[in-house]
């Protein structure tokens, strides 16, 4: 007998993720939680209200599972990265949570998604590889490669020879 393909009799809804949003530098620069987050954003999502996900730190925190001071470094990264877009602000006073669109989905009024996502570049990390040897420290007591002027502490010495020097110095 011949297997026929069957539709799954799960419960629920699904959401598409795309494999460009995926490989993209902006995602794969994304920590954990914020990962998570956009997740979240994401099962919120529903076309028609798009512009008016509503997700509280404190709820975010509690979904994702981490911290509040996490969760909002999470909200930042993903603003900052440019998958999430701040609609309207928080109204503390009446209890309601800021309101933020995906960029990459069809927005409320049914424009074309925005995708600032694509246009993020990571920044540039200082290249400490091909730092002229003149720049070095040449200490044998400091640790390697650390430019000259560095915060690096030496080992502290005894306080009673620092004063014994002091004495000798004086008479």
């Amino acid at each position: 007998m011949a297997y026929k393909n069957k539709p799954l009799k799960r419960k629920g809804g699904y959401f598409i993720r795309y494999e460009v949003l995926l490989k993209s530098p902006a995602y794969r620069d994304l920590k954990p939680a914020a990962r998570c987050l956009l997740e979240e954003f994401q099962r919120k999502y529903r076309p028609g209200r798009q512009g008016r996900l509503s997700i509280s730190v404190k709820n975010a925190a509690e979904l994702v599972g981490v911290t509040k001071s996490t969760i909002s470094k999470a909200f930042y990264e993903l603003e900052s990265h440019g998958f999430i877009k701040l609609t309207r602000g928080e109204l503390w006073q009446q209890r309601k949570a800021r309101e933020w669109r995906l960029t990459y989905e069809i927005t409320a009024d049914w424009k074309q998604p925005t995708d600032e996502w694509q246009s993020w570049q990571p920044e540039k990390k200082p290249d400490t590889k091909n730092v002229p040897s003149s720049v070095l420290n040449t200490d044998p007591d400091c640790p390697k490669n650390v430019p000259r002027g560095g915060n690096v502490m030496k080992p502290a010495t005894n306080y009673q020879t620092l004063t014994h020097e002091k004495e000798n110095a004086l008479s």
